[in-house]
């Protein structure tokens, strides 16, 4: 009979290797999930927050004609497109924050509210600016559901519609501008933690450069208008 003394004798000089060699179990099973990240995972990261503008719709960026809803109705306010145009080519996301209050009055729907959304989306890109994200508050006073009366945490003055594009879209509000013709939406944008300018109807792109040279000077693209 063989002598496995020393064998035996030799293993024990390396605790690890010992738990290894009587363990009978294999070092892992393909059958289990690996839980250590990949490089690929590991290098990824959340975006960094960065500073938004939002915008007010109506008398804003185009003509109210009162619950402006029809498609054919729309056009655009003194110096929106460049305006729009400018915020792009800096760089700069731009976002719609609008009370749309007759749908609760049952003045159109929201299905015509977005087809005019849609509209003013795509004219927006074809003057060369970008829509990143539309939010609405449908709620009003007079409303014809009392399920759709105030108060609200979207309705402007509220800051709603602004803190809820800024949880889905990573935006830093405190860097942010909110541009409106009516004190409820600078009331909102200052609730939001915003910068926040009025629009007198003159010329929306002279705003804008404005904006971007006092809050985005630092922001790519360049201005060759």
């Amino acid at each position: 009979m063989p002598d496995t003394r020393s064998n035996t004798k030799r293993w024990l000089r390396h605790p690890h290797e010992t738990a290894l060699r009587m363990d009978s179990r294999p070092l892992f099973s393909l059958d289990e999930s690996m839980t250590a990240p990949s490089p690929k995972d590991a290098d990824i990261r959340p975006p960094a927050q960065r500073g938004a503008v939002f915008l007010d719709r109506d008398q804003t960026l185009n003509i109210d004609h009162g619950y402006t809803h029809l498609v054919d109705d729309f056009a655009w306010m003194p110096g929106a497109p460049d305006a729009l145009s400018l915020f792009h080519r800096h760089g700069i996301a731009c976002f719609i924050v609008t009370n749309q209050g007759g749908i609760g009055r049952e003045i159109f729907t929201a299905a015509q509210m977005q087809a005019f959304n849609d509209h003013l989306v795509a004219q927006a890109g074809l003057a060369g600016g970008h829509i990143q994200d539309i939010a609405h508050c449908p709620h009003h006073p007079e409303a014809v559901s009392p399920a759709m009366r105030p108060p609200c945490g979207c309705r402007k003055p509220e800051p709603g519609l602004l803190l809820g594009l800024a949880a889905k879209w990573n935006i830093d509000l405190a860097a942010s501008v909110m541009i409106g013709d009516r004190d409820s939406d600078l009331a909102a944008g200052r609730a939001a933690g915003c910068h926040a300018y009025m629009f007198d109807g003159t010329d929306l792109s002279g705003l804008a450069r404005q904006v971007i040279n006092r809050h985005f000077a630092d922001s790519p693209g360049g201005d060759n208008a």
